[in-house]
Formats: structure tokens, C-alpha cells, sequence
């Protein structure tokens, strides 16, 4: 099968869900809920098909972080009453995400300069 093929489409999909989503937001549009939806099950399918051709865990990684921040902090939203250490943890959470992805960008870049 040609999962790098419909890898660059579903990236190329995201992108433009994101370039449609960004632009409402400028405009003081409503996100409509059936747009992040399928930008989200898109991320997941994404990650899993880049997974299946690239054959590393570290992949699948990336519908968790969608999870989380989609599900989890909303959960966590309603068990913590102080808005400020709410506000901290989710900063918290993202600075951890940031860090992630650098670092994993950083051995995708090693990767794909390597002699191998």
C-alpha cells in the first residue's frame, strides 16, 4: 500500500482544515464542532498511517497529545475550581507538549540527515 501517499494527503487536508480554521478565528466566525471533529479524526488517522509506514511508536504518540488536550483538560477543567492554577496547568501542559515535539523534530531531522 502507498501510506506516504495518503499520509501527504491527509497532511495536505489538515493544512487546509487549519489555513479555513485559523482565518474563522480572525474573523470572529464560529468554529462550527463537525469542523474540529474531522480535523481531529484526521490528525489520528494521520499519525496511524504514519506510524504503519514509518513502523515507529513514538508516531502514535501524537493522537494521545490530541486526546489530552481535547478530553483531558476539560475533565481536569471541572476538578480544579482555581481559574489561576488552572490557567498554570494547562501553560504547564503545553510547554510539556512544546518540548515534545521539538525534541522529536530533532531526531526526525537527525534521521533524515544521517549517511545511512
Amino acid at each position: 500500500m502507498k501510506f506516504k501517499s495518503i499520509t501527504m494527503i491527509l497532511t495536505i487536508l489538515l493544512f487546509t482544515c487549519g489555513i479555513s480554521e485559523f482565518m474563522m478565528i480572525f474573523m470572529k466566525f464560529k468554529i462550527p464542532a463537525t469542523m474540529i471533529t474531522i480535523s481531529t479524526i484526521l490528525l489520528v488517522i494521520g499519525s496511524t498511517y504514519e506510524f504503519m509506514s514509518t513502523r515507529k511508536l513514538r508516531k502514535l504518540s501524537y493522537p494521545l497529545i490530541i486526546i489530552y488536550f481535547l478530553v483531558g483538560i476539560p475533565i481536569i477543567e471541572k476538578f480544579i475550581n482555581n481559574l489561576v492554577l488552572f490557567i498554570c496547568f494547562v501553560v504547564l501542559s503545553f510547554i510539556l507538549t512544546m518540548v515534545f515535539l521539538y525534541s522529536e523534530l530533532k531526531i526526525i531531522n537527525k534521521e533524515k540527515n544521517s549517511p545511512n
